[in-house]
């Protein structure tokens, strides 16, 4: 007859493996924000009709590129306008040099004339009316030389005005030509062909990408952690710079594997932490030869501040939570599921340092957990945990299976054991 007895399920099936133990570096990683290093607004600089336009947005432009070209008429003319005054005024000077010349003569030869009559007073030679006409002479001439000297002073104040205008008529005509303030690549135009320009007007936007600044803030305690970072790099403490500048600094956009961009601490709040927020900002610098980092984006970011010696690292998805924490299940002598409440630490590649909840013998569940509950007996199979950039795949070790099957307990969760 065949036996209808009841036939208990063979245990669940699971890869376990212990805790990866190797020396890691420690990070302070947060979110953050990334902003352009260099951004200029191409603005006009004269009033007038929008003649050309030579880009097409997106280009890239060099710096004093032109960019669009302002009718120029009316700047030439004001521009020769200008020139004809300078010169004008030049000629006004040599005339007023002429003239001062001609009375220096004069005067000369009228205190020549007014000493020898003085001379001749004196000896009664002349009556003192032909002395005083001779003074009057005299004084008459230093006037007029008074008078061509603040006449030449006016035509050089003139010649210096003349210039003022004709080096403003100058930048006038040159700003009809809007040349790029930087260089990066150029937005799309404010303002189309034909109309009229004010001195002012928004025309574009360049923006720099080679360079690329991500903004993030640091808890007050990690503050403290980058300090110590910053104090044990070694470098002889100088007063004129920053002692967090150039310290290494790793980026990931969302879909990045891993951390592929690497820039430096460009600058730390001089203020330090912000009392209502508790936080202390930081800015980093990125290399961006091809414009990879866009601004604007939310990234991840991770600052090392020291190494860890023998962390346990497992991979995160043998992490768990519930209403308890995060916990993971592992797997004793008797082939046995516990739960072990675990405090996760940073991620490295797919795989998470375990602060605290583990010593590194046990045998963590790894695959298989669907059906595995803490006190059910399971059939585990060993792995040897690697990272990632060290084997394709990792290596199984069978462990052995069970002499005989045990029937499948469905305990509820336990407290942790031991």
């Amino acid at each position: 007859m065949p036996d209808n007895s009841y036939q208990a399920p063979p245990p669940p099936e699971v890869t376990v493996a212990h805790p990866l133990q190797k020396t890691v570096t420690i990070f302070i990683e947060e979110n953050g924000e990334t902003e352009v290093v260099e951004q200029a607004d191409v603005r006009a600089r004269v009033r007038g009709i929008l003649e050309e336009i030579k880009f097409v947005p997106g280009q890239i432009v060099q710096q004093d590129d032109v960019l669009y070209v302002i009718q120029r008429s009316e700047y030439q003319a004001a521009l020769n306008s200008a020139k004809a005054a300078l010169a004008a005024a030049e000629a006004a000077i040599e005339v007023a040099n002429a003239q001062t010349g001609v009375v220096e003569v004069e005067l000369t030869r009228a205190e020549t004339d007014f000493q020898r009559h003085k001379e001749l007073l004196a000896k009664e030679a002349v009556t003192q009316s032909q002395f005083d006409t001779v003074l009057a002479t005299r004084d008459g001439v230093r006037a007029r030389r008074e008078a061509a000297i603040a006449a030449t002073a006016a035509a050089k104040a003139d010649r210096d005005r003349a210039q003022a205008n004709l080096d403003q008529a100058q930048l006038d005509f040159d700003y009809t030509l809007v040349k790029a303030p930087i260089s990066g690549r150029i937005t799309k135009t404010e303002i189309k062909q034909g109309n009229l320009v004010e001195n002012g007007s928004l025309m574009a936007t360049i923006v720099g990408r080679d360079q690329m600044y991500a903004n993030f803030n640091v808890s007050d305690r990690e503050v403290l952690r980058l300090q110590k970072a910053a104090q044990e790099r070694g470098e002889p403490r100088n007063p004129e710079k920053d002692r967090y500048r150039d310290m290494p600094v790793y980026l990931r956009r969302e879909l990045d594997e891993g951390f592929p961009f690497v820039g430096k601490l460009d600058y730390v709040d001089q203020e330090g932490v912000d009392q209502s927020t508790g936080t202390f900002a930081i800015r980093a610098i990125f290399e961006n030869p091809d414009n990879l980092i866009l601004p604007g984006l939310f990234v991840r970011v991770r600052v090392p501040v020291g190494k860890l010696d023998d962390a346990l690292l497992i991979p995160e998805q043998a992490l768990s939570r519930d209403q308890r924490g995060t916990y993971v299940l592992v797997v004793n002598e008797e082939r046995k599921v516990d739960r072990r409440t675990v405090t996760p630490g940073q991620t490295e590649e797919g795989m998470v340092v375990i602060e605290t909840g583990l010593t590194g013998d046990e045998l963590v569940l790894i695959d298989g957990g669907q059906r595995a509950r803490p006190g059910v007996e399971v059939s585990p199979t060993e792995i040897n945990l690697t990272m990632p950039d060290e084997s394709e795949s990792v290596q199984t070790e069978a462990a052995s299976p069970a002499d005989e099957p045990v029937e499948s307990a469905e305990a509820a969760p336990t407290e942790d054991q031991p």
